[in-house]
This record gives C-alpha cells, sequence and structure tokens, in this order.
C-alpha cells in the first residue's frame, strides 16, 4: 500500500469568525508502528470521514440483530441442519471473499454478511447439541462453543501481529482457517427433538438409529408407533400441524416475562462486554498483547461456569455473575490507582463473560421446543442491541469520564436481580410444547417431569388430547411402557 504525502495538520472544514480551515488536500501519513495497513489507512476513514469507521464497528452487531431474529425463526420452521450448513458456508465464503473487497462499500457489506452469518451459526449450533444429549453433558456441549471462540479470539490477535496488522490477510487467513470445519457439513443431523416435535418420525428414527450404531446400542422399529398412530388420527381430522413463531411467545404472560429477563440479561451481558472490549488499549501499549490478553480472561471465565454448573443452579449463578460484573465495574471508575482501575475492569470481564456462557445455556433450557430457536434468536438480538450501543455509550465520558462504566454497572445489576424470576432448569426435563413452557418451574411440572433422559419427549399439546382419546378406543389397546408408548391390536 503507497500512502500519500504528509500535509500540515488541519482541522474539519469549518468557518470561525476570521479564522477558515480547508480540507486536507495532499492526504495523509499513517503511524505504521503497529499497523502495516488498516482500512481506517485504505479508505482514508479520518477527518469527515470518522463517521464511516464507527459505523464499521456497528454493523457487524447490527448484522448480528438481523440474523439471529430471521434464521432463528427458519430453524424452528425447517429444522436446525439447514440453518448450520447454509450459514457455515456462507461465513466461510463471505469471509474470504472480504478481503478482496476494492471499494469502502463492498468491505462495509462484507462486514454486515459477517455478522447476519456467524451468530445465528453459533446460536443454533448450541441448541443443536444441547436438544441431542442429557443435562449431564448439555452444560459441556452448550459451553464448548464459547470456549472455542475465546481460542479464536486469541488466534485472530496473534495473524493480526503475524501480519503486523495487515488487514487484508489478516481477514483471509481468517477465512482460509474458517474453511477448516467445512468437512462436519457431511456428518451433521438433524435435532432428534425438532423432528419429533414435528412429527418426522422416520428421520427421526434413522437418526437415533446412527447414534445407536456409534454409542453400541439398539434401538427399536416400534419407538415411533404410537406417535405414527397419532399422526394417522390427526390427519383422518384434517388438522394442520402448526408453525410456531415468536407471536406465541408474547402470546403467553408467562413466557412473555420470561423473555423479558432473559432479553435483558443478554442485553446487559452484551452491553458491557463489548463495552470493555472496546477499551482494552487502556491495559497496555501493544494493542496485539492487549487484545489477547482479553481472549485470555474469558477461558478461565467459561471453564469455572462449566465446573459451577456441575454443584449449582442455573439462576443464582447467572444472579451472582451479573451482580458481581456489574459491581467490580463500578467500583473500578472510583480506585484513583489506574492499575486497580484495570484490574478491577478485567475482573467485571471475567464474570460478564461467565454470565454470558451462563445465559447461552439458560435460554436453551428456559424456552419450549418449538420456540427455542426463535426465542433464542429474539434473545441474542438484544444481545446485538447491546453490542451496536455500547461503542456510541463511550461519547457520554465527555460530561462525566466514569459515567458509561457506571451506567453498564447498573445495567448489570438490575439484570442480576431480575434472574430469580426465571425456573431453575438444572436436573428438569426440557418443555417441548407451549404449554410445558408456561408450567415449566413450578410444582406441577417438577412433579411430573423430573429429568429422566433427554430423549423422553412428552407429545404435543395438539395430540394430548387424541392420545386421550385413542386411550378410550374399545379397539385399540395402549401401553404405556415409557413415554412414547405402544400400540397393540387386542386379540378376538
Amino acid at each position: 500500500m503507497s500512502f500519500r504525502k504528509a500535509c500540515p495538520k488541519r482541522e474539519p472544514t469549518f468557518r470561525l469568525g476570521n479564522n477558515e480551515t480547508i480540507n486536507c488536500d495532499d492526504g495523509w501519513v499513517y503511524d505504521k508502528t503497529w499497523y502495516e495497513n488498516t482500512v481506517v489507512f485504505e479508505y482514508d476513514l479520518v477527518c469527515e470521514k470518522d463517521w464511516m469507521k464507527q459505523l464499521s464497528k456497528s454493523i457487524v452487531p447490527f448484522g448480528n440483530l438481523i440474523g439471529a431474529v430471521v434464521f432463528g425463526q427458519i430453524s424452528d420452521i425447517f429444522g436446525r441442519r439447514v440453518v448450520v450448513v447454509c450459514n457455515l458456508l456462507l461465513t466461510v465464503v463471505v469471509s474470504i471473499a472480504t478481503a478482496f473487497s476494492v471499494t469502502y462499500a463492498g468491505f462495509i457489506i462484507g462486514q454486515f454478511l459477517l455478522g447476519v452469518f456467524p451468530m445465528p451459526l453459533c446460536i443454533t449450533c448450541i441448541v443443536l447439541m444441547s436438544e441431542m444429549v442429557g443435562d449431564e453433558y448439555r452444560r459441556m456441549c452448550t459451553l464448548a462453543p464459547p470456549i472455542l471462540c475465546c481460542f479464536m479470539y486469541i488466534l485472530l490477535g496473534v495473524v493480526a501481529w503475524l501480519f503486523n496488522g495487515e488487514w487484508r490477510y489478516t481477514q483471509l487467513t481468517v477465512g482460509l482457517i474458517s474453511a477448516v470445519v467445512l468437512p462436519a457439513i457431511f456428518v451433521i443431523t438433524e435435532s432428534p427433538m425438532w423432528l419429533m416435535q414435528n412429527h418426522m418420525y422416520d428421520k427421526c428414527l434413522k437418526v437415533l438409529k446412527r447414534f445407536a450404531k456409534v454409542n453400541n446400542t439398539f434401538v427399536s422399529d416400534d419407538l415411533f408407533k404410537e406417535e405414527k398412530f397419532l399422526k394417522l388420527t390427526a390427519e383422518g381430522k384434517n388438522q394442520k400441524e402448526r408453525k410456531y413463531t415468536v407471536v406465541d411467545i408474547l402470546k403467553s404472560s408467562t413466557l412473555r416475562i420470561r423473555t423479558f429477563v432473559m432479553c435483558f440479561n443478554w442485553f446487559s451481558a452484551g452491553f458491557i462486554y463489548y463495552g470493555i472490549s472496546l477499551n482494552t488499549d487502556l491495559i497496555g501499549d501493544n494493542p496485539y498483547t492487549t487484545f489477547i490478553l482479553a481472549g485470555l480472561v474469558e477461558i478461565p471465565a467459561r471453564l469455572l461456569a462449566l465446573w459451577m454448573l456441575r454443584h449449582f443452579g442455573r439462576r443464582p449463578l447467572t444472579c451472582g455473575c451479573q451482580i458481581l460484573g456489574g459491581v467490580t465495574l463500578i467500583l473500578s471508575t472510583i480506585s484513583g490507582n489506574p492499575a486497580i482501575s484495570v484490574t478491577l475492569a478485567m475482573l467485571s470481564k471475567f464474570f460478564i463473560s461467565a454470565s454470558f456462557a451462563l445465559i447461552y445455556l439458560y435460554g436453551v433450557e428456559v424456552y419450549p421446543t418449538v420456540v427455542r430457536n426463535v426465542g433464542m434468536g429474539v434473545s441474542s438480538m438484544s444481545s446485538g442491541l447491546g453490542n451496536i450501543l455500547s461503542p456510541f455509550s463511550i461519547l457520554l465520558a465527555d460530561y462525566w469520564t466514569p459515567l458509561p462504566f457506571v451506567i453498564m454497572g447498573c445495567i448489570s445489576v438490575v439484570a442480576g436481580l431480575l434472574v430469580p424470576i426465571l425456573p431453575e432448569t438444572r436436573n428438569r426435563k426440557l418443555p417441548g410444547t407451549i404449554k410445558e413452557g408456561e408450567v415449566f418451574g413450578k410444582t406441577n411440572y417438577s412433579q411430573r417431569h423430573t429429568y429422566q433422559h433427554q430423549s423422553d419427549i412428552i407429545p404435543s399439546e395438539e395430540n394430548e388430547a387424541l392420545l386421550t382419546e385413542s386411550r378410550q378406543n374399545p379397539k385399540i389397546n395402549i401401553k404405556n411402557q415409557n413415554t412414547f408408548g405402544s400400540v397393540e391390536t387386542p386379540k378376538r
């Protein structure tokens, strides 16, 4: 990259009295101590173009917001696998293509799409894994992607350091690294829980048989015999399968309140996480070591969250991490010692990173299967909103330097105080229907649905009436040996 000749330092163009400033017609010379070539250097995003630099910071979380809602709905309607496969392919393609953008507009479009595709990919992977395993392994599967993201966070800092901040090489390398996971699309299966909830029993049986082969166990061909009968009965009565949307969440007062609390906690986590991350350069002089350190802090936070989930419930952990994250952030603004302030700020990020990992799992378990992914999408959208607003909140420091972080800390404390409204989900079977979601966490639910196995899915509420009717039919004898049951024709 060749840079223009230097010109005298001048203010942006404006007129005040007899003084007049003019644009820097001969261009700029940039300090390349740490960065060889950045987007700011290449497209001269300074002075009157500074807003374009700020736009590039907000466009990615804005893409997160759009992608979470759109693909969350697609995942609940068309399945988890289609979203994972499509978004994985699109993420790799867009990531590589962005490195070759020749205009600022092309770069911004690439950044927006890199916000749209990866976030739903991560959320859907978490939902998919959580629906395949029981409570013992659900914790590990839910926290594995965020921990992996920490290592990718660190790897990004290392790659950027190796290329001395050359953004095109960095972007291209990240895209090529992402391509390594493309073979996974050939082994990813659809969620058995989603298939059962949508009455695709033959496909579900094939998936379960595939799992059984790997685990050296057996799945009966008659596993869904009763469910198939109920499906045929419903088809005979011309009952159409219902597709659920976010409107169904809002119709239920219980789910509506829980969704608000969950969304507020996601907003709080995103708002504070990015608020601290965008100012990690205060820790030291080297921006690369600062960036890598910020990623390293998250690994023990998420691992600690994984360990604590084995011994404590989701509700007290989430509540505690949010409150402690807010309190330590507020205290960091009070201390007059810079070292103590930075330490408290990083400790705050430690707790917020842990709460981020916790609310991923908590959200998966609170929402019923029929609206789980769309619920997670709405929650993630709230986090995206926090990410978008976070860079602009720093502008409040012009009025009072600690104000942005005081506001962030207060929001985190309020989010933690709202958590007790949510039900405890530890060692509880996940709700499948809207009806189950409404009573989830209450006494009448916990007595009936104590956790036994993740695959024990209760028939949907539309089929409960049909199930009762079939049991009253003297021509059919239904034996409820397990949740799924079996159908036998009586001897004549």
